[in-house]
């Protein structure tokens, strides 16, 4: 039961007894008994000691929803960024590798190579607190990525390093990333999950 029906329920039965304590005949036949009159003031007590139990109960529990609610959404939007940073590395990488093949030339080469490969999503999912996860599958999500990034970040180093020798043509001819990417797709569906789980 929420709140404003156990209010509205309250006040119903405090109108009542308005409404009953007021009626003559009913008034005059409790007058009359007075022991009757101590017990019903007892009794009534009770139930009013109990109401304002009951009443004070609300606000604490609408606190109490309003923290799980809180709670929960901080939880999507974990995933959210989680699956946005996901998709990010994989358009990233496939953006890096559509560069690789054994033939390819220096422009290519320096488009593979510029920069620092993956440093912001990097950066943003190793600032992402896991000792502050309410969870364990918010924990797995979060290690899954940061594992995910340092992977590709030591494969693009692999491959950098080998470039031009046999080693890296037979690296580029592999398709290095695909494990990273299959990581990703993945981790991409285990965040679906675990948004529909949060709903």
């Amino acid at each position: 039961m929420n709140g404003l029906a156990m209010l509205a329920m309250w006040s119903a039965a405090a109108a009542a007894i308005a409404v009953v304590a007021g009626w003559g005949p009913l008034q005059i036949w409790l007058e009359s008994h007075d022991r009757l009159a101590a017990w019903v003031q007892a009794v009534f007590s009770i139930i009013a000691i109990f109401a304002a139990g009951a009443f004070a109960m609300l606000p604490i529990r609408a606190v109490r929803q309003d923290q799980l609610s809180a709670r929960r959404e901080s939880m999507r939007s974990l995933v959210t960024v989680v699956a946005t940073l996901a998709r990010l590395l994989s358009l990233e990488i496939a953006a890096r590798a559509s560069r690789l093949s054994n033939d390819m030339n220096d422009d290519a080469r320096d488009a593979f190579l510029a920069g620092s490969p993956f440093v912001d999503i990097f950066a943003a999912a190793y600032a992402i607190p896991l000792h502050e996860q309410p969870e364990e599958a918010q924990v797995r999500l979060v290690f899954a990525l940061q594992k995910l990034v340092s992977t590709a970040i030591e494969t693009h180093s692999r491959i950098a390093k080998e470039l031009g020798s046999s080693l890296g043509d037979f690296l580029v001819a592999r398709d290095p990333f695909a494990l990273v990417l299959e990581g990703l797709n993945h981790l991409e569906a285990n965040c679906e999950k675990r948004a529909r789980e949060l709903r």
